[in-house]
């Protein structure tokens, strides 16, 4: 087994029977979504792959798979730029996204394929607490996981693997700038709302609640109430 690489990272436990590769493609990654790695910001591969204590090939190879994902761009002699999601971007994200989750919960209800709302309710309130707290990087892992948890009740893993993508391509930028703003709360109080539909039965309401929120997760990325454009 590989010895684990560090860089204070946030990746969690699951990095320690992964190859050097991997590790540093989740380290990194983490280190991107967090905002440690600012959008726009360039830097060297050797710098990285010293902070990590491994060798120069493996962290290469991960950052060509973080480049496929969007997330950083190759330059030639210089290093690796990290990128910063245009408008269009996002847009496209949230549309596909919620072409993806709508349908989801709507499925997921409808067939009741959740029996205990247990754990995914504690989800919720972690993820309220941290929203409350302003602690937006435990926030950010925190929504992600309710909504993977979420969809994965319809067991298919390719699924989570696209979402969990998307939301990384996108991942909450400058959220030092929304602190004290209720935007994030809200969004939980509709994690909340959905969880009710959901457990009544209520499949439409359920998917009315997921569209909303979508809308509200554009709203944040771009630091307002709504989805740029709406009234």
């Amino acid at each position: 087994m590989a010895t684990a690489l560090t860089w204070n990272d946030s990746a969690g436990e699951a990095v320690r029977t992964q190859s050097f590769r991997e590790q540093a493609v989740r380290i990194i990654r983490s280190q991107i979504v967090s905002g440690r790695l600012e959008p726009g910001s360039l830097h060297s591969i050797g710098a990285v792959a010293e902070r990590l204590n491994v060798s120069i090939t493996p962290v290469r190879e991960a950052l060509h798979d973080l480049a496929k994902e969007g997330l950083i761009e190759m330059k030639r002699n210089r290093g690796f730029l990290v990128r910063q999601p245009t408008g269009k971007e996002l847009d496209d994200i949230v549309q596909i996204r919620s072409m993806i989750e709508v349908s989801a919960v709507r499925e997921i209800t409808e067939k009741s394929l959740i029996t205990d709302f247990g754990p995914v309710r504690q989800l919720c309130r972690r993820t309220d607490a941290f929203a409350a707290a302003g602690q937006w990087e435990e926030f950010v892992d925190a929504d992600r996981e309710f909504h993977l948890t979420l969809l994965g009740a319809l067991g298919n893993p390719k699924l989570l693997e696209l979402v969990g993508s998307l939301r990384d391509q996108s991942r909450l930028l400058g959220l030092g700038r929304l602190a004290g703003s209720d935007l994030f709360l809200k969004s939980t109080k509709e994690h909340e709302l959905l969880l009710n539909a959901m457990e009544a039965g209520d499949a439409e309401g359920a998917a009315d609640i997921m569209s909303s929120h979508m809308r509200h997760v554009r709203g944040i990325w771009a630091g307002q109430d709504e989805e740029p454009g709406q009234d």
